[in-house]
């Protein structure tokens, strides 16, 4: 789901993957772009920059882009990151950014937080961002049932694919059922915001 999110944006202009690293799993990889993207991590890999989300306050460089993927439930002084995204952005920047909700917890090393898109939105404002988006991502519960028993249920191929496709035909029922269910059971958020000054 943030990867069809991710692929719907086109950025220009510079990008900083905070919390990222180059490799094939990266998310940032599906951005229509026209520019190289500069990754930074507490633990760089592959040329990225070192930065500690926790104390960092301020980067040298300015970006068109920032994206914070899966990074704010990582780092206990999450406004750190929400404050430096805005420091780090040039006028009419972009935010990007993606955090679960009914996930199971990833240490990574540390897993500390999850957010509700009400915080989320308050936190960004709060910064100074405007014209802040913020989609669900989730087909429902059944698929966040899923998501938590399918690091078992992968190692059985034709398995896996059965209850994944059973979660999302009742999820599409309860849908049509309710059409809150999406919305009141989050498997996380993908998130925009943009700076203006």
């Amino acid at each position: 789901m943030q990867i069809i999110e991710t692929m719907k944006i086109i950025t220009n202009g510079s990008i900083l993957d905070l919390g990222g690293n180059e490799n094939v799993n990266n998310v940032t990889n599906f951005l229509i772009k026209d520019t190289k993207i500069i990754y930074a991590d507490k633990f760089p890999k592959n040329g990225a920059l070192f930065i500690d989300l926790e104390i960092t306050n301020n980067v040298e460089e300015k970006f068109d882009n920032i994206f914070a993927m899966n990074i704010l439930e990582h780092v206990k002084n999450y406004k750190n990151i929400i404050h430096l995204s805005y420091n780090a952005l040039n006028k009419n920047g972009l935010l990007v950014g993606t955090t679960p909700f009914m996930f199971g917890v990833h240490r990574s090393p540390n897993d500390y937080l999850r957010f509700t898109d009400q915080l989320i939105k308050e936190e960004l404002e709060e910064a100074g961002f405007v014209d802040v988006k913020i989609k669900t991502l989730s087909y429902g519960f059944f698929s966040n049932v899923y998501s938590l028993i399918c690091n078992f249920t992968k190692k059985i191929p034709f398995l896996n694919v059965l209850i994944i496709s059973i979660c999302l035909f009742l999820d599409i029922i309860f849908y049509r059922i309710n059409r809150n269910f999406r919305k009141n059971y989050p498997l996380g958020y993908y998130f925009l915001a943009s700076k203006n000054n």
